[in-house]
């Protein structure tokens, strides 16, 4: 059923009845307890052992001292894409590099100091916890460099060794450290590790760029000793001799030795035991296709993630759509400073139900995963034979009209959200959607296509809120979507009856249909300044 204000209000309350009072640690607390758990695991033969802070309980926060790295690779369109244009065997070609890109990654982890937080497309998160009470040292954050150094040196092998040189990639590092807080949004084999806070949002934001190579922070660059320049700083590359100094810094406490035998012997016998595990059929023939794909009758929310894999995947037309809390990362920072992580975290835990139950709920959609403070989703309509586009379009319409509703109303019911905004991106377009890297619970959900990453893209754009469609989505879209952007796609926000009314669909409740009506079959945009003041 469509989006109505009473059934989102009633489960908005139910969810705050619901939502766990969030008890808060700090690192140094939490983990002799999580040693404990685990020891006691192993005792009892319960399964593997998890990382710390990978599957905390829904009511946990953890404030921890990071150094945060986010991997992403830069010429992956060159892999997604053939001749401009995506078509089933370059998404089958891109999946495939994806597949050994976060198999890589997951080994370097494991062999390692890192941790995994998320893969998405094509970037890797990972952390460097500090477990020093008094703060980061510089060993930790030298960790950092050797993480980028260990996966640099593995990927380049494992392409050369593993997937006959197809796939060269060309990586840009971001890097960042201070506090931040660490929580969990999933369960069973959907766990969804979080780290909220300027750290982790920093770094993710300077692995964003067409140029490969290694972009710290300010707050990263001043502490390893290096002349402070700001914005400026963040901005250039840091040397690869550089780079490999700090790194070797972090392997002399990992190897016992200062010379790089310890790293290139490292990824050597990584790879080697990847392919051991290929001769054991436990990991495929990179080098060869190994993803078929069928097509999923919407609607989406009966998606099964866990019933998905190279072999069992979807590849379908769909609209990507990412849905970021603006402010969000103020919010933690703020509340980590007062000593109400509680309050912050548990708002979250309110919104983002809402915003999930939004999309699968009302309008028969399936969340992909939270990206920190932001749903990626996708929505499709259609039959057992084919997608309909005008239809999902429209439908993507009113669930970011429902999304901005709902989101007006979580804010009136929790304290000191009111300078959060929602900011949505949308684009249509074929997508595959699978389960890709180590098998098992630690699988990766993943829908990776030029939709996804120009809804992405558009969701950043937006200064502060706003709707933004891709140019095929609004070429896809009813006639009426035009009344509600300006030519570039663009709304600095709307609300349910808006959209419904605007693209002739019959809402159970509609409070302001005279203006919107009046705006059918114009060939102007509604204006901005009315659609933000409502």
């Amino acid at each position: 059923m469509p989006w109505n204000r009473n059934t989102a209000t009633s489960r908005i309350q139910d969810t705050l009845k619901v939502a766990p009072v969030i008890e808060v640690q700090r690192f140094n607390e939490y983990l002799p307890i999580h040693d404990q758990r685990m020891a006691l695991a192993e005792t009892a033969k319960k399964g593997s052992s998890t990382p710390p802070l990978f599957a905390l309980p829904k009511g946990s926060a953890v404030v921890v001292e990071s150094a945060h790295i986010y991997a992403a690779i830069t010429n992956y369109d060159e892999y997604r894409l053939i001749e401009g244009v995506e078509t089933e065997a370059s998404h089958e070609r891109a999946l495939r590099l994806l597949h050994l890109y976060y198999t890589v990654a997951d080994r370097v982890i494991g062999s390692t100091e890192a941790q995994r937080v998320d893969f998405h497309n094509g970037r890797v998160h990972a952390v460097i916890l500090e477990t020093n009470s008094e703060g980061l040292t510089e060993n930790t954050v030298s960790k950092a460099f050797s993480f980028v150094d260990d996966l640099n040196r593995a990927v380049e092998r494992a392409n050369s060794e593993l997937a006959g040189s197809e796939f060269p990639l060309n990586l840009r590092f971001g890097i960042d450290m201070g506090t931040c807080v660490a929580i969990n949004n999933g369960t069973g084999a959907e766990q969804e590790p979080m780290f909220l806070g300027s750290a982790a949002n920093h770094a993710a934001k300077l692995a964003f760029g067409s140029e490969p190579g290694v972009y710290a922070s300010e707050r990263v660059r001043v502490f390893l000793g290096y002349q402070g320049l700001g914005g400026m700083g963040e901005a250039l590359s840091i040397e690869g001799s550089e780079v490999d100094r700090h790194a070797q810094n972090a392997k002399k406490f990992r190897f016992g030795l200062d010379s790089q035998t310890g790293t290139l012997s490292f990824a050597e016998h990584l790879v080697e035991d990847m392919k051991s595990s290929v001769r054991k059929g436990e990991l495929p023939d990179y080098s060869e296709p190994s993803f078929n794909f069928s097509y999923k009758e919407p609607p989406l929310k009966t998606l099964k993630y866990r019933d998905l894999s190279p072999s069992r995947s979807i590849r379908m037309d769909m609209v990507s759509m990412f849905a970021d809390l603006t402010g969000y990362t103020k919010y933690i920072d703020s509340s980590v400073a007062k000593d109400e992580i509680h309050k912050a975290v548990r708002a979250l835990y309110v919104i983002r139900q809402e915003l999930q139950d939004v999309v699968e709920k009302d309008f028969g959609g399936r969340k992909v995963r939270f990206i920190g403070d932001c749903i990626h989703a996708l929505i499709a309509e259609g039959d057992r034979n084919t997608v309909d586009a005008k239809r999902t379009v429209s439908s993507a319409a009113q669930c970011a009209g429902g999304l901005q509703s709902s989101f007006e109303i979580c804010k009136s019911v929790l304290d000191g959200t009111d300078s959060l905004g929602l900011a949505i991106g949308i684009e249509l377009g074929p997508t595959p959607v699978s389960r890709i890297g180590i098998r098992g619970d630690r699988a990766v959900r993943i829908a990776s296509s030029v939709a996804t990453a120009m809804s992405e893209k558009m969701q950043r754009g937006c200064d502060g809120t706003g709707v933004i469609f891709g140019p095929k989505a609004m070429q896809a879209g009813p006639a009426g979507l035009t009344d509600l952007h300006d030519n570039s796609g663009f709304s600095e926000g709307y609300r349910y009856d808006e959209v419904a009314t605007c693209l002739s669909v019959s809402p159970i409740e509609v409070q302001t249909p005279n203006y919107v009506r009046a705006h059918v079959g114009s060939d102007k945009p509604m204006p901005r300044a009315h659609l933000k003041s409502q």
